[in-house]
This record gives C-alpha cells, sequence and structure tokens, in this order.
C-alpha cells in the first residue's frame, strides 16, 4: 500500500502544465545518508472501520537524479494484523509538477515524537484523474524524507492522519 504522500510531494515545487521541476521529496532525501529511516503512524477511516498503519521508510540509494527508498509495515484492522510487504519507490530529483497546487505555505514549530521541530507547512490541493485531495504537510530538515506530519483529505473521505513516530537521520 503505497502513502498518498508520496503523490503530493512527486510535483509540489510549482504547479505549471508539465514544466519539470526539481522535487522536494528528492531534496530532503538526498539531504540523508543511505540507511537513514523514519517510521510513520498512519489513522484511517475505510468504510466506517478504523485502521491503523505503521510504514518504516529507509534510504537504500541516493544520487544525483534519483533516490530509492523501501517501505515495509504493517496494518492493523478490527480483523487483525497484516503485513505490508517491503517495495522500492524511486524518487526522481525532478518531476512533472502539474498535478499539485500550492495554495498557502508558512513556518511553524510542532512537537512530534515528543520532539519540537521547526517545520515549513504547505496546504496543496492534488489531483489524479477525476479524484481530489486536500493536504497540510508540515515539512522538516531533521527528519529523513522530510515529513514530521500531514494531514490528508481525500475527496468524500474522512481525513488521514500520518505522523513520523521515530527517526535516524545519518
Amino acid at each position: 500500500m503505497h502513502i498518498p504522500l508520496a503523490l503530493a510531494f512527486l510535483a509540489m515545487a510549482q504547479d505549471k502544465a508539465q514544466e519539470i521541476k526539481e522535487n522536494p521529496l528528492f531534496q530532503y532525501w538526498s539531504s540523508c545518508k543511505v540507511g537513514s529511516w523514519v517510521k510513520v503512524s498512519m489513522q484511517m477511516d475505510q468504510g466506517g472501520q478504523k485502521v491503523d498503519m505503521e510504514q518504516v521508510q529507509k534510504l537504500l540509494e541516493v544520487g544525483e537524479e534519483k533516490a530509492v527508498v523501501e517501505m515495509s509495515g504493517k496494518m492493523k484492522m478490527a480483523a487483525g494484523e497484516f503485513p505490508i510487504p517491503a517495495q522500492k519507490q524511486e524518487i526522481k530529483a525532478k518531476e512533472p509538477s502539474d498535478k499539485v497546487k500550492i495554495d498557502k505555505e508558512g513556518d511553524e514549530e510542532i512537537e512530534v515524537a515528543g520532539k519540537k521541530l521547526k517545520c515549513h507547512w504547505y496546504e496543496l490541493s492534488i489531483s489524479a484523474g477525476p479524484k481530489s485531495m486536500k493536504m497540510k504537510a508540515w515539512m522538516s530538515k531533521e527528519v529523513p524524507g522530510g515529513t514530521a506530519k500531514a494531514e490528508m483529505s481525500p475527496e468524500g473521505q474522512k481525513p488521514i492522519i500520518l505522523t513520523a513516530v521515530e527517526w535516524e537521520k545519518k
């Protein structure tokens, strides 16, 4: 299961149709050394059922053109706990920027995992085919991959909350 946050940051730099821009998600990962990792917790509601996910994102490779991150974890639902098999994701240095629009941005200090983090936040509008989503993401240079916290509101669904709970930046 891919986290929708990856979609949002593939093209976050600005919103001109099919223009190729620097990928901020790549910039956050490329500031880390191989072996850096972050564990995130995600809570959502699927069809009236509470779902909790825990995912570890580990940097496997980083170069000038791309970073490779492995994601694995587990999902808890009423029926039990299910593993999420490891998947690799390539994060390119530059991407088209036509699917994400930055509505607002600013700076804020928030508390995550018992630590105060200086974050740059973005309020985004994301389109993926006929579906759309609003999102607010707090990004910190202290967290591998950058995402300290995110709140996503897919069209017609309850919000999805993602929070970094542990990390090691090498």
